[in-house]
């Protein structure tokens, strides 16, 4: 009996020797600590780690993870991606909202 798709989101990091249960979703950005075993859904932008895998922290706050959502950055074209690079290894998250705000078709305005 299928459990149906695993998924796994963009961004996200997988340690050595993890174990992925089918049917499990991983939500874009979580990290996926090494030798875990991961048997439930994991949200966008948390830590998990242990067999089973249980969530260990948030990589940033609740409201900053709505806007790297929002922000759908792994559906940008490379033209637009390479525009805001120097944003998005920033560590300003509102300055790389404000950028691609303000981004019109191949440079940032």
């Amino acid at each position: 009996q299928s459990r149906g798709d695993t998924i796994i989101g963009d961004a996200v990091w997988i340690g050595m020797r993890a174990m992925i249960m089918p049917g499990v979703t991983i939500g874009e950005g979580a990290v996926i600590a090494a030798n875990s075993v991961v048997t439930k859904n994991v949200p966008p932008y948390t830590v998990v780690a242990g067999a089973p895998a249980k969530p260990i922290k948030t990589r940033f706050d609740p409201e900053t993870i709505d806007k790297l959502l929002a922000l759908k950055m792994y559906s940008w074209d490379e033209a637009k991606f390479n525009a805001l690079r120097s944003f998005i290894c920033g560590n300003d998250i509102e300055q790389l909202i404000i950028a691609e705000s303000n981004y019109k078709g191949g440079e940032c305005h």
